[in-house]
C-alpha cells in the first residue's frame, strides 16, 4: 500500500487530480510515454543539445540527451529539424482574473471605508483577496500566451496598495482544476491606491506612509492579545512570514523607494519593473526585477516642427528602453520578463527580437523566461527547465525562435501535446492527378500550411441530339484542408452526368507523393480516390533572416537621463578663487581681493593673505567676480513626485516628503544656474497638520538620498487659513473636519492631547507598568516628536489672529514654533514672534493674490527684521527659485535694509532657521563647500552664476552649459534620426503631444504636469 501511495506522489498533477473524482462510464486514454528525437533541445539556459532526443512519461522529462533508445511502447515522434524549449513562465499577469469594480464618481470626499465586514479600515489595502478563489480559465488569453511561449504564469488583481495574492497557472490546462497551482504562495504590493474613491491617500507618500502604518500594524497584531479581529491583517501576516513578495513599480523611482520599506521591516520584495531600471543598476544589486518589454513606440518625427518639441528625456527614453535587459545582465541584475502590456504574441517577439538584437545574450533571455522567475517562486525543482524529472512542458518550433522569426509547431502542457501550427508544406503543394469513379481531373494546391487554396481542371464532355461529342475544358475553385497526415478536398464539378459538390477525403503518404482515400459524389454514391503528384509547384525560397545583433554605443545613460545629465557625476576636487570680492556672512564682513579654499568638499581658507594652495587644485582668477554661501530657499516645492498634498485627512503627519523627492527634476538644474544649493521641500497647505519635510541640497545628477541632508534636523509643515478649513475647495468639499478658523484650533489641540497620551503609553510599557506594547502609530509618533523639540514646526500663514493662535497653542504645550512660512501680516506681530522666538519666512512683494493677503506690504521683512525676528526671503514657486538673489535685493529697496543683512535672508538666515547654520549659510572655514561665483554684485539684476559648487562639486558651470545646449542639440538629433529610420520602415509609431508644464504650490491638489518632461 505504501509503495502504491509513491507511485500516486510521483505522477503529474494531471493524473494525481483525475483520481480525485470518479469516472462516469470508462477512464479516457491517454498516452504517458514519448520519444522525441532528432530535435535541437533547449535543455537549460546553459545547456542546448544539438541533434537530441527526450524520453516523456507521465508528463514528466524521464530522460534528455544525445544517444538514448526508444522505450517500449513509446509514442515515436520524430522532429527533425525542429527546437524545443522549456516553457516560459510570466510572473506578472491578470489572467483569468476578474478587473477591480471601479466605484461611479462622486463629487463629495470619501472619507471611510465603503467595505462591510472585519476588514482594513481602508479600500486600497486588501491582501484577503485571494486569486485562487476567483480564477476562472480565459482561453482566448491562454492562446495568445501560449503563442508567445509562456506555459505557466503568475496572475494577481492589479488594484490597490496590499492586494492579496497571486496563483500560478498553467496556459495550456482545460480547467481550473487542472490548471490551478498551490506550488507557490506569493503577495503583491504596489504605491498605486487604486479604483478606491476613499480621500486617503490622495498622494505618493500618503501611500507609502499608509503601508508603513499597515505592516507595523500587522506587527503589533501578531503580538497583542488586547484586539479587535481583523482578517484583512491576518492575512497580511500569513503572507509576509510564508509568502514570495512582489512589489509593483510604476518608475525605477518607486523601486528605491520600495527598498526602504524593504529595509525598514526585514522584507524582500521582487520588483515588477517599469523598463527605466538601467538608471539604477548599482541600488538593484540583490533584487529581482519582473521586466516588462513592451517598449515604447518611436514618434512620428517627420514633420521637423514637431521633432523640435520632443523633450530630449522622451527620446532618450525611447532608445534606452531596448538596451534596458542587455544593461541589468551586464550587470549582473537577477531579472525575469513578462509580457505584460503587449496586445499579441507576434509583438511579444518581435520586441524581445529587438532586446537580442541591442545585445541581450540568448542564454540570458531564455534564462529570464524559465529558470530566474521559477527560482523567484522556488519551484525550479519542478518547471523552468527540461532537465531529468521536471514536468515537461515546453513548446516546440519549426527553427530557433531566439535567431529567428519562427513558427510555434507545438505546445506540451505536463505531458499533453498540442498541435498548434500545420507542417510539411512539400507534402501537399504542387501539381496533383486525381482519379475517382472513371473521372481523371488535374489539382493545383498552392498556398502555406494552414492557408492553402486549390485550383480544379478537367474536361467536359456532351453529346448534342444528334450524338455529335464536343468538348470544353473546365475549371473552379477547390478548398483544401489538411490536419497532419489527414487531407480533404472539396470543389463542384459540372461534367454531363457528374454535376454537383464531391467530397474527398483522405491520407498523405509523405514517402510517395500519394494521396488515398474515398469520397462523396454530388449523387450520393461513395467511391475511391487517389491523387498523385505530377510536380512541384515553384516554391519562392524565403530563408528565414537571423536576427542581427548591433549594440550602438552612443546609446549612454546621463545621470541624471535627461537634456543637461553629466556623462559622469563631477568629482570632488580642490579649487582655489583668488583676487575675488567675498561675502562671508561673518564678523569680517565683505572681503575685497580676498581667497577662498575648498578641499574635500569643505571650505579650508577664507581671508586676504596668501595661503598655500593645494596640490592638483583648480586655480580661478576672481577678478571683478563675486563669491558668496550657496542660497538656500526655505520653502520649497521643486523635485517632489506625485503630490506635495496629502489632504485626505486633517492630520497627515505621518507622511514625509523624503519619501518622494525626485532627482530628476528639471528645476533643480536650473535653481543651480540661480545660485541654489540648498532647499527646504514643503508639504502643502491642505490640512492644518501636514506632512514632514526634506531637507536637501540640489545635486543634480545624484540619487534622492545622496540628495538628503544628512543628520539634519526634523521639520513638519502646519498650515492656517482658508486652504486648510477648506473654503476654497468648492461647494462638495464640506465634509472634511475642520470647515472653520475655530476647527483648525480644535485640531491642534486635540492631536498634542492624543500625542501626550500615546507618549504615556510608551512610557508605561517600557518601565513595565503595562504588560501590552502600544501599537505604533507613526503620526502620533510625529506629533511626540514636536513636544520633545525633537522635530520643529514651519506653519503656512497669514492672519495675525490665528498667528497669535497657534503660538498660544504652542505655549499651552511647552513648544516653540520655528518659523511662520508666507507670513504677511507678521509686520503686526513681530514684537511678538520674536517673544516667542519664531522666525519669519516671507515674500518680498507678493500680495493681493487672495483675500487673505490684501493686508500685505512690501515693507514686511524690514520690519520684522527690526524687530529681531530672524527673517529669509523663500520662493515657494519653481520659477522664482530662479531669481532669489533679486528677490533679496527688494528688502533694500523697501525698508532700507543692509545689503549684508539683504544677502542673509537667502543665505544666512534660512540656514539658522532650518538648523544648518552650523555647516552651510557663510563662508567659513569648515563650513560645507556650497559657494556660488557671480559674475558681479550677486543682488545685481545683471549678475549671473558662473559657477555653483556644492560639496566640493562644480554642478553648475556657465561655460559648460553654453556647451551643453549644443551636445543636447546633437543628441535630440541623433536620436531623432533613428526614429526616422523606424518611421520609414513602416514601424509602428505614435503622434507627440506636448505635455503642460506644471509646479507645484502650497494648494496644489493631486499630481500637476511633471516638469522633467518639459526640459528642452
Amino acid at each position: 500500500m505504501k509503495l502504491v501511495f509513491s507511485i500516486l506522489i510521483f505522477l503529474s498533477p494531471i493524473i494525481s487530480l483525475a483520481q480525485m473524482e470518479p469516472n462516469n462510464g470508462i477512464e479516457e486514454s491517454k498516452q504517458h510515454v514519448y520519444y522525441i528525437k532528432n530535435a535541437t533541445i533547449y535543455v537549460s539556459p546553459e545547456k542546448k543539445l544539438n541533434n537530441a532526443a527526450m524520453i516523456v512519461e507521465n508528463g514528466k522529462v524521464k530522460k534528455v540527451g544525445l544517444v538514448l533508445a526508444s522505450p517500449k511502447g513509446a509514442v515515436d515522434i520524430d522532429m527533425n529539424g525542429k527546437v524545443i524549449v522549456p516553457s516560459f513562465i510570466d510572473l506578472n499577469t491578470s489572467i483569468g482574473l476578474p478587473d477591480a469594480k471601479k466605484i461611479p464618481w462622486n463629487p463629495r470626499p470619501q472619507l471611510e471605508s465603503n467595505k462591510k465586514g472585519a476588514f482594513h479600515w481602508n479600500e486600497s489595502i486588501h491582501p484577503e483577496f485571494n486569486s485562487a478563489h476567483e480564477y476562472k480559465i480565459d482561453p482566448k488569453k491562454n492562446e495568445m500566451y501560449i503563442a508567445a511561449g509562456f506555459g505557466y504564469v503568475l496572475n494577481h488583481l492589479h488594484d490597490g496598495i496590499a492586494r492579496g495574492t497571486g496563483s500560478l497557472v498553467s496556459t495550456g490546462a482545460e480547467n481550473e482544476k487542472e490548471g490551478l497551482y498551490n506550488w507557490a504562495s506569493s503577495a503583491f504590493f504596489s504605491f498605486d491606491k487604486g479604483v478606491s474613491r476613499q480621500s486617503y491617500p490622495s498622494s505618493q507618500m500618503g501611500s507609502i506612509a499608509l503601508l508603513r502604518q499597515t505592516l507595523y500594524d500587522a506587527q503589533w497584531y501578531e503580538n497583542t492579545s488586547e484586539k479587535e479581529t481583523n482578517l484583512s491583517l491576518e492575512a497580511l501576516l500569513n503572507q509576509l512570514n510564508n509568502g514570495t513578495l512582489f512589489f509593483e513599480a510604476n518608475d525605477h523611482l518607486e523601486i528605491q523607494r520600495a527598498e526602504k520599506i524593504a529595509e525598514e521591516f526585514d522584507l524582500s520584495f521582487n520588483y515588477i519593473g517599469s523598463g527605466s531600471e538601467y538608471k539604477i543598476t548599482s541600488e538593484l544589486k540583490g533584487t529581482h526585477v519582473v521586466l516588462p518589454i513592451n517598449f515604447p513606440e518611436a514618434y512620428d518625427v517627420q514633420n521637423p516642427y514637431v521633432a523640435r518639441q520632443i523633450p530630449l528625456s522622451d527620446l532618450k527614453e525611447w532608445e534606452m528602453a531596448k538596451n534596458n535587459p542587455r544593461i541589468l545582465a551586464d550587470s549582473a541584475i537577477s531579472f525575469s520578463i513578462t509580457m505584460n502590456g503587449h496586445k499579441s504574441a507576434k509583438d511579444f517577439w518581435k520586441h524581445l527580437h529587438e532586446a537580442i538584437a541591442n545585445g541581450l545574450e540568448i542564454s540570458d533571455a531564455l534564462n529570464a523566461l524559465t529558470l530566474e522567475p521559477a527560482k523567484v517562486l522556488e519551484v525550479q525543482h519542478k518547471i523552468g527547465s527540461l532537465e531529468e524529472g521536471r514536468i515537461a512542458s515546453f513548446m516546440i518550433y519549426d527553427n530557433d525562435p531566439f535567431k529567428f522569426n519562427a513558427k510555434l509547431i507545438e505546445s506540451w502542457d505536463q505531458g499533453n501535446r498540442k498541435q498548434q501550427a500545420f507542417i510539411d508544406h512539400e507534402d501537399v503543394a504542387g501539381k496533383f492527378n486525381l482519379a475517382f469513379s472513371g473521372k481523371r481531373i488535374s489539382i493545383e494546391i498552392s498556398g502555406e500550411p494552414g492557408k492553402y487554396k486549390g485550383k480544379i481542371y478537367y474536361t467536359k464532355t456532351t453529346k448534342d441530339k444528334r450524338g455529335r461529342v464536343s468538348t470544353e475544358e473546365k475549371e473552379s475553385d477547390a478548398s483544401v484542408a489538411v490536419d497532419h497526415r489527414d487531407i480533404n478536398i472539396q470543389f463542384i464539378i459540372d461534367d454531363g452526368d457528374l454535376y454537383g459538390n464531391v467530397s474527398l477525403r483522405g491520407k498523405i503518404n509523405p514517402r510517395l507523393k500519394i494521396f488515398e482515400g474515398d469520397g462523396l459524389l454530388p449523387d450520393g454514391e461513395w467511391v475511391n480516390w487517389s491523387g498523385v503528384r505530377k510536380s512541384i509547384l515553384p516554391v519562392k525560397e524565403d530563408k528565414p533572416k537571423p536576427i542581427e545583433v548591433c549594440v550602438d554605443t552612443n546609446a549612454q545613460v546621463w545621470f541624471p537621463n535627461l537634456a543637461y545629465g553629466f556623462e559622469n557625476i563631477p568629482a570632488q576636487q580642490p579649487i582655489v578663487i583668488e583676487n575675488t570680492t567675498l561675502w562671508t556672512n561673518e564678523k569680517q564682513g565683505v572681503l575685497k581681493n580676498a581667497t577662498i579654499i575648498l578641499e574635500k568638499g569643505k571650505i579650508t581658507y577664507v581671508g586676504t593673505g596668501k595661503p598655500r594652495y593645494p596640490k592638483g587644485a583648480v586655480v580661478i582668477d576672481g577678478e571683478g567676480k563675486h563669491v558668496t554661501s550657496g542660497i538656500i530657499d526655505e520653502h520649497s516645492h521643486i523635485a517632489i513626485s506625485k503630490g506635495v498634498n496629502e489632504g485626505g485627512q486633517a492630520i497627515s503627519a505621518e507622511v514625509s516628503i523624503a519619501d518622494v523627492v525626485n532627482p530628476e527634476d528639471i528645476n533643480i538644474y536650473r535653481q543651480l544656474s540661480g545660485g541654489v544649493t540648498a532647499a527646504q521641500l514643503l508639504h502643502g497647505s491642505a490640512n492644518p497638520i501636514g506632512g514632514q519635510s526634506a531637507l536637501i541640497k540640489l545635486k543634480w545628477g545624484h540619487t534622492a538620498d545622496e540628495m538628503l541632508i544628512p543628520e539634519a534636523a526634523g521639520f513638519i509643515k502646519f498650515a492656517l487659513g482658508e486652504n486648510v478649513k477648506q473654503a476654497n475647495w468648492g461647494d462638495y468639499n464640506t465634509i472634511r473636519f475642520p470647515q472653520t478658523r475655530m476647527g483648525v484650533e480644535q485640531v491642534y489641540y486635540d492631536a498634542f492631547i492624543r500625542a501626550q497620551k500615546y507618549e504615556q503609553a510608551q512610557k508605561d510599557f517600557k518601565s513595565g507598568k503595562s504588560n501590552e506594547a502600544p501599537r505604533t502609530d507613526l503620526e502620533l509618533e510625529v506629533l511626540s516628536q514636536i513636544l520633545n523639540k525633537e522635530r520643529f514646526v514651519s506653519c503656512h500663514s497669514y492672519v495675525q489672529s490665528e498667528i497669535n493662535m497657534l503660538m498660544h497653542v504652542a505655549d499651552s504645550f511647552g513648544f516653540t514654533l520655528n518659523t511662520f512660512t508666507h507670513i504677511l501680516e507678521g509686520y503686526k506681530v513681530a514684537d511678538k514672534m520674536a517673544a516667542h522666538g519664531a522666525g519669519g519666512s516671507t515674500f518680498s512683494d507678493w500680495w493681493a493674490y487672495k483675500y487673505e493677503v490684501n493686508d500685505a506690504i512690501p515693507y514686511n521683512a524690514a520690519l520684522m527684521h527690526e524687530q529681531g525676528v530672524v527673517v529669509a526671503i523663500n520662493s515657494d514657486d519653481a520659477e522664482m527659485g530662479r531669481r532669489l538673489n533679486q528677490e533679496a535685493a527688494k528688502a533694500i529697496k523697501y525698508g532700507g535694509m543692509s545689503e549684508e543683512e539683504a544677502w542673509k535672508t537667502v543665505t544666512l538666515n534660512p540656514a539658522k532657521l532650518l538648523h544648518l547654520d552650523d555647516r552651510m549659510g557663510s563662508l567659513k572655514q569648515g563650513k560645507d563647500a556650497d559657494i556660488v561665483l557671480w559674475s558681479t554684485h550677486p543682488m545685481s539684476i545683471m549678475a549671473k552664476a558662473e559657477n555653483t559648487i556644492v560639496d566640493g562639486k562644480v554642478l553648475f558651470d556657465q561655460e559648460r552649459d553654453q556647451k551643453q545646449r549644443k551636445v543636447n542639440q546633437a543628441e535630440k538629433a541623433r536620436i531623432i534620426s533613428k526614429m526616422l529610420d523606424s518611421n520609414k520602415k513602416g514601424e509602428k509609431k505614435r503622434s507627440f503631444f506636448r505635455k503642460k508644464e506644471g509646479h507645484y504650490h502650497c494648494n496644489t491638489l493631486g499630481e500637476e504636469a511633471s516638469t522633467e518632461q518639459n526640459e528642452h
